[in-house]
């Protein structure tokens, strides 16, 4: 009982830090400031922590069912992380493509008064919705229901690696990094047991306590799990890597105070780290090409 106890204690170790994590950016997110909106000729929706939120409960279920013998239901668990995180940059990069208003109307933009810059405003005309903007907004309005088919599939993981590879640093990673191999092998192990897809992933569910391989099902918990999280924290940044800023410099000008140079290029110390212990396992050479190509220039040591 007691190797058991410590193979656990292990795991958990190693698990927390993932948890932490995404705690720790959800809080970072939240605490900015920063506002993340979708502007729609019907309303402005506001991104919040939810995914992030939902995530961290997420990890806690997978961890929970661990601690029972439940790795088929762990493992379904860390397809729902994975369908989640990336729905999370799915949104973010369509915020980021979405261009609001017509250039012809933002053309007609003055600003030599204030009656002219009030007419031209008044006079902005919305770009039509693309099908990955109507689905992102259904889904910011609860209205996925109510979209057709197409739209709906729009909010799937195939569609999300669709579109965040048009981006071209996320697509260089991918390939030459390698990273689309495991990627691809993770998606069928979590289909697997999604699908349960043959008597041994219903097995998997009823691992005893006194089960030899009860070690190995523990690690590969973990090991996914880090690669998920690991992914994520890539694709932010490369997607939108100024979500990772410290927020030093809003503490700075909160406490009156002149903000060091460049101290908005400042990442929050838990992610360098989290880059440090796991990111660098995914490939030795991904941090350099993080630290030349993130999004906004962040300073990634």
């Amino acid at each position: 009982m007691k190797d058991i106890n410590e193979k656990y204690k292990t795991f958990e170790i190693e698990f927390d830090n993932n948890i932490e994590f995404v705690a720790n950016f959800s809080d970072l997110v939240s605490y900015s400031g920063r506002i993340i909106s979708f502007i729609s000729k019907e309303k402005m929706h506001i991104v919040n922590s939810t995914l992030l939120e939902s995530a961290i409960q997420t990890l806690k279920s997978i961890k929970l069912c661990c601690s029972i013998g439940s790795f088929s239901d762990a493992n379904t668990l860390i397809r729902k992380l994975r369908d989640d995180l990336l729905q999370y940059v799915y949104v973010l990069a369509i915020i980021n493509r979405r261009k609001t208003f017509t250039q012809k109307s933002l053309g007609s933009l003055k600003m030599d008064s204030v009656e002219e810059f009030t007419n031209g405003f008044l006079g902005l005309e919305f770009n039509k919705l693309t099908d990955d903007e109507i689905a992102v907004e259904a889904w910011l309005s609860n209205k996925v229901s109510e979209l057709p088919y197409n739209l709906r599939k729009k909010l799937e993981f195939g569609n999300y690696m669709k579109i965040l590879k048009l981006d071209s640093n996320v697509n260089e990673i991918l390939i030459e990094y390698k990273l689309h191999k495991y990627w691809e092998q993770l998606q069928t192990k979590l289909n697997n047991y999604v699908h349960n897809n043959g008597t041994q992933f219903s097995q998997h569910n009823l691992i005893k306590s006194n089960n030899p391989n009860l070690e190995i099902f523990l690690q590969n918990i973990n090991i996914r799990t880090s690669y998920v999280v690991s992914f994520f924290l890539v694709l932010i940044t490369m997607i939108e890597s100024s979500l990772l800023c410290s927020g030093d410099i809003e503490d700075y000008l909160d406490l009156g105070i002149q903000p060091p140079e460049n101290c908005q290029f400042e990442i929050a110390p838990f992610i360098q780290e989290y880059i440090n212990r796991k990111v660098v396992t995914i490939h030795p050479e991904l941090k350099e090409f993080l630290q030349k190509n993130n999004s906004h220039g962040m300073k990634i040591e």
